[in-house]
């Protein structure tokens, strides 16, 4: 009957999506999660706050900090798995007669057992081979350790990149912003007056294609502007703040830098300072050592396993002339097959390894590209900003003379707008030019591998001195001095 039940049970297990209400509430909950224990933007955001903001609150980052907590948890098993297996068991026997056996002859019989019997062991055992092949998998496990912590630190070079870039192209639309509302409303002004003058039928020819530029211009603007309304959603996602919070730029307020980013390393130098540092050889080194140590463990499991026990019973059974005792033991066991099976193991386990050295110098050779790419591109931006600032420059010249035309009178006002139209535009294409420097910069360091030394600081010091770690550490860094990686903390003990 019991069967029966289950077998019912069982067939009875039908589909059950989640309800309109149920999804409703997931939907509310992760609502409340994501913005949730974040400190309140009080006023305008300074580059390091920024990145300190998206260090702390990036959901990416924070994955990848569970990865490692998940890593190191996995290392405290794999480590209590080398402890002996310590087992205890405790039992209650009952029969309905007891256990009774006839002689030869079959004319007497005997008790062997009580009826009702209680038993109790505790054992030990240890098993040698066990023991050498966890040993060498908890190593293994250690070096995954730090190959997730090597995947965090890529993370948060990810992060200050795309931070950075976020950060110079949103100050770059907050300006932009700021000169396009009045210019659109200049724009749209001239375009009624020229709608007047298409209408009365005055100078047709010349009225319709000054209000075909007319349109052109408001179009472009407002493409502009919808892009520079994105680019402040790239840096409100990358701090976890919804994309439709307020919030200003702090370098959006004033000028533009008047220094200009330089970058004085010798190539050589970068290149060796970046095949050092950056994570993903450094995890590949970690990889081969895990490679290495499979060959190791193949050998071992071709070799007869040792097995050692011992442990204390006991029994309530009164016929049992020792009720108390205690026993050990020692056995030997041999897998035969895995005579035939671990030279191909042997050769799996060198093989990868030759693979994971290959691999190795693949990423070499496209670290060292990388560095001679970033280097290259900073030099183009630089010489790029430069020239749009020239141009801005002669530009703005060029619209002071246009203004002064036009009052005296020299001047049309179709001029006028198309001077303060492009003055908006090459300006616009100066702030972006320095955004793209700083990307270039910012790309330059992470090509490095490059970190930020934050002196011990970590999320749970404050937003604000955090932020001011990392100030120190984008100084340090426009000073050229670039530090290693710092140790990780658990590295002693994962090796």
């Amino acid at each position: 009957m019991l069967a029966c039940s289950l077998a019912v049970a069982g067939c009875s297990v039908d589909l059950k999506p989640f309800t309109q209400e149920e999804n409703a509430a997931r939907v509310e909950s992760d609502l409340t999660a994501l913005f949730a224990d974040q400190e309140r933007i009080s006023g305008p955001i300074m580059l390091e706050e920024a990145i300190a903001r998206a260090l702390t609150y990036n959901l990416d980052h924070r994955l990848k900090l569970m990865e490692r907590a998940v890593g190191v948890r996995e290392l405290d098993v794999a480590r209590m798995n080398l402890l002996p297996s310590v087992a205890a068991n405790a039992g209650y026997d009952a029969r309905s007669h007891a256990d009774t056996t006839f002689n030869e002859a079959r004319t007497s019989t005997s008790t062997t057992s009580d009826k009702r019997v209680k038993t109790a062991d505790l054992s030990i055992s240890w098993n040698v081979l066990d023991f050498g092949i966890g040993y060498i998998r908890a190593k293994q496990q250690a070096d995954l350790a730090l190959i997730v912590e090597e995947r965090r630190r890529q993370v948060i070079h990810n992060i200050l990149q795309d931070t950075r870039e976020a950060y110079w192209r949103a100050a770059a639309a907050e300006r932009a912003l700021r000169s396009f509302g009045p210019l659109m409303e200049r724009v749209q002004k001239a375009l009624d007056d020229v709608e007047a003058q298409v209408a009365a039928q005055v100078n047709l020819m010349e009225a319709l294609v000054y209000k075909r530029t007319l349109l052109e211009t408001l179009r472009q603007l407002e493409g502009l502007r919808h892009d520079m309304q994105a680019a402040r959603a790239e840096l409100a996602v990358l701090m976890n703040v919804h994309p439709d919070s307020e919030f200003t730029i702090s370098d959006a307020e004033g000028p533009l830098p008047s220094h200009v980013l330089a970058f004085s390393f010798d190539p050589e130098e970068l290149e060796l300072a970046a095949l050092t540092n950056r994570s993903e050889l450094r995890s590949e080194a970690y990889q081969l050592r895990i490679n290495r140590e499979e060959a190791r463990v193949a050998m071992l499991q071709m070799i007869p396993g040792l097995n050692f026990s011992a442990g204390i019973n006991y029994t309530s059974d009164s016929y049992k002339a020792n009720q108390r005792w205690y026993d050990a033991s020692m056995a030997l066991a041999w897998n035969v097959m895995s005579l035939f099976q671990g030279p191909a193991n042997i050769e799996l386990a060198e093989t990868k390894q030759e693979m994971s050295k290959v691999r190795r110098l693949a990423l070499s050779m496209a670290v060292i590209a990388q560095v001679n790419v970033a280097q290259l591109r900073f030099v183009s931006a630089k010489r790029d900003y430069e020239l749009a600032n020239d141009i801005a420059t002669v530009q703005g010249s060029i619209q002071t003379q246009v203004a002064n035309s036009q009052q005296a009178a020299t001047g049309s006002g179709q001029e006028v707008i198309q001077a303060d139209v492009l003055a908006a535009l090459t300006d616009l294409r100066r702030n972006l030019a320095y955004a793209e420097l700083q990307a270039a910069y910012g790309r330059l360091i992470a090509a490095s591998g490059a970190d930020p030394q934050l002196d011990g600081v970590s999320e749970q010091d404050g937003l604000m001195v955090l932020a001011g770690a990392v100030g120190r550490a984008l100084q340090e860094w426009e000073n050229g001095q670039f530090k290693a990686p710092a140790r990780w903390s658990g590295e002693d003990e994962a090796s």
